[in-house]
């Protein structure tokens, strides 16, 4: 007879609102899952995980009647959202795998961010599909009225949403009114924009969680970082402040261009160096051998350096500025040939490295092959079992 399939059918709550209504997750189990939507709804009858947690009850009901060994379970992340909530949610489903050993996932969701999760749990077991709950409601003022208000409460509560809706705001009313109340408007609109436009780039690149994880690991890149961003500050302030003083005489030559570029090329190369360093340091801290990355990171910054100061020397070639002239100055100063040995270079070391980091490991794994002796494997299933 052939054998059922067991299937998780995994309720997702990336924000956590379940833990802030007191829930512990993960959940695993129709009793279970249906005590807490339950709670959940008599916590926030207006949030449609209540709505997810029934769904997937529902489903594995559906999946049982057809055949199937199917169990209802959810999963939560953290109110922070970004890699925290990822991760959290990674941990919590290796959890429930590990107890209920599926064949195969189903995920509910009410979509949305929800949905990112997906290739997460695709990497620890099969996906059989996603079930996207669609809540219906009446399209009018009021209901319109309703959700613009419960999206404002998330703005208001929650500190991933508050952090950039609130936060940078009010930074932003504060500093206009201090400038202005001095008659400073000028100044006042330039940080606005200047503000507003380092929250985006925090915000675009996902700076605020590798910033914060920065800031939890050892000292050393903590230290790194601090150093990096006070050089690289530095450099940015320099250059603006030589160019302005350059303008002031005159016009802005060849040759200013030239100084300033290679001031700025030397300390950012410094910053970038000491950050690659820090980071390194701090995964061969950790017990990590794996390098390669760093490595290539350094020579790429060698690298850099090295092009950038082929360009001021071939701006100081130049009598005025023209890009005729820029080019023919680029071909004389051997900047093709640079790049060219560049390339080459980086792939050298990234291939060296490669092979350094699969040496390194080669030659440890004998080392760990003898410690593993043949009764390991019974000991480490049944501490796996006692933290259960």
């Amino acid at each position: 007879m052939k054998e059922k399939k067991r299937l998780l059918v995994l309720a997702v709550d990336l924000d956590n609102d379940l833990g802030r209504a007191g829930i512990a997750t993960p959940i695993l189990g129709r009793e279970h899952v249906l005590d807490a939507a339950i709670r959940f709804a008599l916590y926030d009858p207006e949030d449609s995980d209540a709505n997810v947690l029934f769904a997937a009850i529902r489903l594995a009901d559906e999946l049982k009647r057809k055949g199937y060994e199917a169990e209802p379970a959810a999963i939560a992340g953290s109110e922070l959202g970004g890699a925290e909530a990822s991760i959290r949610a990674r941990q919590e489903l290796e959890k429930l795998v590990e107890e209920y050993q599926p064949d195969g996932v189903i995920v509910v969701s009410d979509g949305s961010e929800d949905e990112l999760l997906v290739p997460m749990v695709a990497s620890l077991v099969p996906v059989y599909g996603v079930h996207r709950l669609v809540i219906k409601q009446l399209r009018g003022v009021e209901e319109t009225y309703v959700l613009f208000v419960k999206y404002l409460r998330k703005v208001l509560t929650e500190p991933r949403f508050s952090r950039m809706f609130l936060g940078v705001p009010g930074v932003i009313l504060v500093m206009f009114s201090a400038l202005a109340l001095m008659n400073m408007l000028r100044e006042a609109l330039l940080l606005v924009f200047m503000i507003a436009g380092a929250a985006m780039i925090v915000r675009g690149f996902d700076l605020e969680d590798k910033i914060m994880k920065a800031l939890t690991e050892t000292p050393v890149t903590l230290v790194s970082y601090a150093t990096a961003g006070l050089s690289a500050a530095l450099a940015i302030g320099l250059a603006i402040t030589q160019l302005m003083n350059a303008k002031s005489m005159g016009s802005i030559s060849p040759q200013d261009l030239a100084e300033t570029l290679r001031g700025v090329t030397g300390l950012l190369g410094f910053a970038a160096s000491i950050a690659i360093l820090g980071h390194a340091a701090s995964k061969f801290v950790s017990g990590s051998l794996k390098l390669t990355r760093e490595l290539v990171s350094i020579a790429t910054v060698i690298v850099a350096v090295v092009l950038l100061d082929t360009i001021a020397s071939a701006l100081d070639m130049m009598n005025e500025m023209s890009l005729g002239k820029f080019i023919q100055a680029l071909i004389a100063s051997n900047f093709a040939l640079y790049a060219v040995a560049s390339v080459i270079l980086v792939a050298v070391v990234w291939q060296l490295a490669r092979i350094l980091e699969h040496s390194i490991f080669r030659s440890a794994a004998p080392a760990s092959e003898k410690r593993e002796e043949p009764g390991t494997a019974q000991p480490r299933q049944t501490r796996a079992t006692d933290d259960e």
